[in-house]
């Protein structure tokens, strides 16, 4: 029974490998500062993104064996809310919104997780920051600080 596990964890990691491989040569991120939705790739590698759009709606991210930073406290949201799409393979994906905002997570977890490391009003017209797709064996932090400030 454990030799099938192993034998079956074994061809979806290849797969996941392949898959990283054709998609790295394959898409571009389409993400600038001033970006009002946008598409971010990270595959191998690490992207540090601050955004001052004004207004930002959200957009699509994919992390796949690599990481994202992505900054929003310079952002004014979209009126209708911002809305992140994300696909989370083997890599991780860190959120830093201003205090007061609002972060909601409707997606999947398999082996994985995610966090919400905000200070939140108890009020309703906060800005919502709304997540939805999935997560693989990597992980979603939303939170206030900056890594790169608590690194200083």
């Amino acid at each position: 029974m454990f030799r099938f596990i192993f034998k079956l964890l074994r061809v979806v990691i290849v797969a996941a490998l392949g898959t990283a491989i054709a998609a790295k040569f394959l898409l571009e991120s389409n993400a600038e500062p001033g970006t009002e939705e946008i598409d971010l790739v990270s595959i191998f590698e690490g992207q540090h993104l601050v955004s001052e759009a004004d207004p930002f709606y959200g957009g699509k991210i994919m992390a796949m064996f690599g990481g994202v930073l992505l900054e929003l406290r310079k952002v004014t949201p979209a009126p209708t809310g911002i809305f992140l799409d994300l696909v989370v393979v083997m890599g991780g994906v860190t959120m830093v919104v201003p205090e007061g905002w609002r972060v909601k997570y409707d997606g999947r977890v398999f082996m994985g997780g995610w966090s919400d490391d905000t200070r939140t009003t108890a009020e309703d017209d906060v800005p919502t920051v709304t997540v939805t797709g999935i997560i693989v064996m990597g992980g979603l932090r939303a939170t206030t600080r900056s890594p790169v400030e608590t690194a200083v």
